[in-house]
C-alpha cells in the first residue's frame, strides 16, 4: 500500500511540474522598447538678422554642447541619457526610445574653437583636443573621476553618470573664467517634455541669442588724465586718445533669478533683463579727482544695448535737483537703446 502511494505522488508531481512548466512557457516575456534615430536641425535667431551684433555664419569653428535626459512617457523623473560635444549640427544623430519623454539642451559657441579655452587630454592611450567651460564635464575619461575638458566627438555618448557640468561661467582661451566674456556669441536653446514617434524623427531647435551691450559716451570735456569704468566685475580705463567704449557680452549667469533659462522663455525683451552696478572715476593729469556717484542698479536686455552719457558740469556749472535723468525704449539694438543721462546734477558726484 505505501509504495503505491508513493508512486501516486511521484505522477502527482510529474504532471505538477508539466503543468507549471506549460503555464511558465506561456508567459509573453517584456520587450525591450523599439529604438530609432533622431535628427536636429537648428532655427530661430541664428537665422535672423540683429546688426551690428549678429554675424552668425555656421561653419565648423562652432562648438554645440548637447545634454539630453529622458524617462519613460508615464511615469518616473528624468535622468541623464546623453550628452556630446559636436561642430555641426548635422552631424548630430540621437538614439531614441519609443514611449519615452525626453529634454534637451543645446548651448552653441559662435567660431567656439576660437573663443574658447582649448587643452589636450589623453584618452584610452590617444590624445585629443578638449574643450573647457561651458563645455566642461564630468567625462570620466580614463575611469577618473574629476571633471575635465570635453573632446570633440560630432556623436552622443550615452550614461546615466557622465554628463556636461553645470558650468556657470566661460573660460577663454586666456585662461581666464567669468560670467559675462566680450565679444562672444552664445546661443542657447531648450526642448522639454518632447515624445519622439518614427513619424517625426527631425526635430527643429529654436535657438536665441544671449547678448547685451553697453555703450558709453564721454564729452568733449575729457581732455586729459584718465576715466575708470567699474562694470560687470570688470575695470576699463579710458584716456582722451581712446574714450570710445562699446562692447557686447554673453550672458552666461546661471545661478540668476534672471539667467539664461528666463531670458530664453520671454518672447518680451522688455522683460528679458537683469541688472548690475556701474561706477565712474575720472582722475585728472593734476591728480585731482572727480568723483560721480556709483548707480547701483542698472538695468540690460536681451539684444539690447544699455547706453550712458556721461556729462561733466564743471566747478561753475549750474546745478539742479534732480538725481539723473533716464530714458526708457524698448527698440531693436540697432535702432535704439536704454539711456541714461549721468553727470549733469549736483547729486551725481561724490563730494
Amino acid at each position: 500500500m505505501k509504495a503505491k502511494h508513493l508512486l501516486f505522488a511521484l505522477c502527482a508531481l510529474s504532471v505538477g511540474v508539466t503543468s507549471c512548466e506549460t503555464i511558465l512557457g506561456d508567459v509573453q516575456q517584456p520587450t525591450e522598447p523599439k529604438t530609432f534615430t533622431m535628427k536636429f536641425s537648428a532655427a530661430g535667431e541664428l537665422n535672423a538678422t540683429y546688426e551690428p551684433l549678429t554675424r552668425f555664419t555656421p561653419d565648423n569653428r562652432d562648438l554645440y554642447g548637447v545634454q539630453v535626459w529622458h524617462k519613460p512617457a508615464t511615469t518616473g523623473s528624468y535622468e541623464y541619457y546623453a550628452y556630446g560635444l559636436f561642430d555641426n549640427v548635422e552631424d548630430m544623430e540621437l538614439e531614441v526610445k519609443e514611449n519615452y519623454m525626453y529634454k534637451f539642451q543645446f548651448r552653441l559657441i559662435d567660431d567656439g574653437k576660437d573663443k574658447i579655452f582649448c587643452d589636450s587630454i589623453l584618452v584610452d592611450n590617444n590624445y585629443y583636443l578638449g574643450y573647457d567651460q561651458p563645455f566642461r564635464g564630468q567625462n570620466k575619461y580614463n575611469g577618473a573621476s574629476a571633471i575635465s575638458v570635453t573632446k570633440l566627438t560630432n556623436e552622443f555618448s550615452y550614461a546615466e553618470d557622465r554628463y556636461f557640468n553645470d558650468n556657470y561661467y566661460i573660460k577663454t582661451p586666456d585662461g581666464k573664467t567669468t560670467n559675462y566674456p566680450e565679444n562672444i556669441d552664445f546661443y542657447y536653446g531648450e526642448i522639454n517634455d518632447y515624445q519622439p514617434t518614427e513619424d517625426s524623427t527631425t526635430l527643429s531647435v529654436y535657438f536665441k541669442r544671449m547678448v547685451f551691450g553697453f555703450k558709453i559716451n564721454i564729452g568733449d570735456y575729457f581732455d586729459n588724465g584718465k576715466i575708470t569704468v567699474s562694470l560687470l566685475d570688470k575695470s576699463y580705463t579710458l584716456t582722451p586718445e581712446n574714450k570710445e567704449f562699446e562692447k557686447t557680452y554673453a550672458y552666461y549667469e546661471v545661478g540668476s533669478s534672471f539667467g539664461y533659462h528666463g531670458w530664453y522663455r520671454e518672447d518680451d525683451l522688455s522683460k528679458a533683463y537683469s541688472n548690475t552696478s556701474l561706477d565712474f572715476k575720472w582722475t585728472k593729469a593734476d591728480e585731482t579727482v572727480v568723483d560721480w556717484k556709483s548707480y547701483s542698479s542698472v538695468y540690460y536686455y536681451r539684444l539690447k544695448q544699455t547706453v550712458f552719457n556721461l556729462e561733466y558740469y564743471g566747478e561753475d556749472g549750474v546745478m539742479g535737483d534732480n538725481f539723473f535723468e533716464a530714458h526708457y525704449e524698448d527698440t531693436p539694438i540697432e535702432e535704439g537703446y536704454k539711456s541714461y543721462k549721468h553727470g549733469s546734477e549736483q547729486d551725481d558726484y561724490n563730494w
